[in-house]
């Protein structure tokens, strides 16, 4: 039972780390008592913990997109909390009054897809960003694979 639990933790890994290092991991689990499991287990939360927020790259895009959109929130919500006692003072003392101005009218009614397209153009411009830097990255990593298909020696020199 307990071999199948600490399976499934170092199935949680990286696919990366996986590779390289479960059947190690595997192995230690398996020499050691059962009575002796339990620091395996701890280890083994502590890796898939660092594994997964220190060297995996995907997570910090993330993690900066959900940081903003609580920036965003967190502004527009405490803007109103915050500004509510004052707005509420203005709106009594001064009491809502028809457009009677041409200009008024047109700037009120332009708001709606001024807003809409300020929201898709930012909506567009952290797709184009995730795009740009996935590019990146694939170029790094093809021209990584191209340098070890190139000189398969300087691999095995680095112990890779």
């Amino acid at each position: 039972m307990t071999r199948t639990l600490y399976r499934g933790l170092l199935w949680l890994h990286p696919p990366s780390f996986r590779r390289e290092f479960s059947g190690e991991m595997l192995w230690i689990f398996e020499e050691t008592s059962p009575d002796g499991v339990a620091p395996l287990f701890a280890d083994g939360v502590i890796s898939l913990l660092r594994q997964w927020l220190l060297r995996s790259g995907p997570w910090k895009l993330a993690a900066a997109l959900i940081g903003g959109l609580l920036e965003i929130v967190a502004g527009g919500l405490g803007g109103a909390i915050f500004m509510h006692t004052r707005m509420q003072a203005r709106m009594v003392g001064a009491p809502l009054h028809r457009i009677s101005n041409p200009a008024e009218a047109i700037a009120l009614q332009n708001l709606v897809p001024v807003m809409m397209w300020v929201s898709v153009g930012t909506v567009l411009m952290v797709v184009a960003t995730v795009a740009w830097v996935r590019g990146i990255n694939r170029k790094r990593l093809d021209g990584l694979a191209r340098g070890v298909r190139a000189n398969p020696a300087r691999l095995a020199q680095t112990g890779r």
